[in-house]
């Protein structure tokens, strides 16, 4: 019997173990996370995919943290870059809890865009987002906001609008933060 137990590693240090990054230095932001599993010739995304998936069946935090990297999976993508999978790319890779929870942020992001219409707020256009080319400012500004088929984009200004407003919020992960 082994002296010691090995404790198991925190949601991101999980989903970063299963991408090949390096946890020996503790955590990285989500969206760093993010991005670097989106990018094209990494092949990390379907390793992290699958820890994601493990994660909404485990604990509030855990199904937290699995939920802020599925989102930001579907804003960076939405963007279209030809350096990053796309959300075709994405779509065949999702388990049935990875599936669930993609549809309930689908839906919830698509309620803010409805409310903002509906509200008469003009969504700004995603061209100059699409513009960025440096990359650490593309892991800022990409996974926190969403380009639209249409050409506007929505950012967390407009969700945490709505969020105030309507006094809902994205189911499992709760408000944003302000």
């Amino acid at each position: 019997m082994p002296l010691f137990k090995r404790r198991p590693l925190p949601p991101v240090q999980r989903l970063m173990a299963a991408a090949g990054l390096p946890t020996a230095g503790g955590e990285i932001p989500v969206p760093d996370v993010v991005m670097e599993v989106l990018r094209r010739q990494g092949g990390r995304i379907a390793p992290a995919l699958a820890a994601a998936e493990d994660l909404l069946g485990g604990d509030e935090v855990a199904q937290r943290e699995a939920l802020r990297f599925i989102e930001g999976l579907q804003n960076a993508a939405s963007h279209g870059s030809a350096d990053l999978l796309s959300t075709d790319e994405l779509l065949p890779l999702r388990g049935p809890r990875t599936i669930e929870a993609w549809a309930a942020i689908e839906r919830f992001w698509a309620a803010v865009v409805a409310w903002c219409d509906e509200q008469g707020h003009e969504l700004d256009s995603s061209e100059s987002l699409r513009v960025v080319q440096n990359p650490r400012l593309r892991e800022i500004l990409w996974p926190g906001c969403r380009s639209l088929p249409d050409g506007r984009r929505v950012q967390l200004a407009e969700v945490l609008r709505y969020e105030l407003a309507t006094g809902e919020s994205m189911a499992w992960l709760g408000p944003h933060p302000a």
